[in-house]
């Protein structure tokens, strides 16, 4: 089951949608710093060091994030942190009257806001996160790098 299909398949759960679109999420950052960043082992792999925050603000710095973007995905960060720690989770209005579009400020169209978040993203380092992430009908893209597996034939 791919990107979609999880996402569908907690649609209607907002703690499991936060948790799982923030997972990507997470999985994008670290192939966007693996790609773009000189020292990208030692971030990814620091996590004490290098958190999820620090690792969107090295984004926003060089310029890999917009503002926007930046905003997005920061926030998202936070429903993440109260999603994994709260109890009791919502996603209420309060929490996304911030949204400049209207219509992501209702609870009910918060499937489709974590949908646009997440396809901005992709779209914006396409180039990056397609050969990171998608996979061939024969076995793994042979263009992935750093660290990730290269191609290899899991029939051979």
């Amino acid at each position: 089951m791919g990107l979609s299909g999880e996402i569908a398949r907690v649609k209607g759960e907002p703690r499991m949608l936060v948790i799982v679109v923030h997972g990507f999420i997470e999985l994008m950052v670290n192939a966007l710093i693996d790609a773009k960043c000189k020292k990208a082992r030692k971030i990814n792999e620091n996590r004490q060091d290098f958190s999820h925050s620090v690792k969107l603000v090295i984004l926003y710095e060089m310029g890999l994030l917009s503002e926007t973007l930046y905003c997005h995905l920061d926030f998202f960060r936070g429903l993440r942190n109260q999603a994994s720690h709260q109890v009791v989770f919502e996603v209420t209005k309060n929490e996304l009257s911030w949204l400049k579009n209207a219509r992501y400020r209702e609870p009910e169209n918060f499937h489709e806001l974590c949908l646009t978040i997440l396809s901005s993203f992709w779209n914006k380092h396409l180039r990056v996160f397609e050969p990171a992430f998608m996979h061939s009908e024969f076995g793994d893209d042979p263009t992935r790098t750093k660290g990730r597996r290269t191609g290899s034939n899991p029939t051979s």
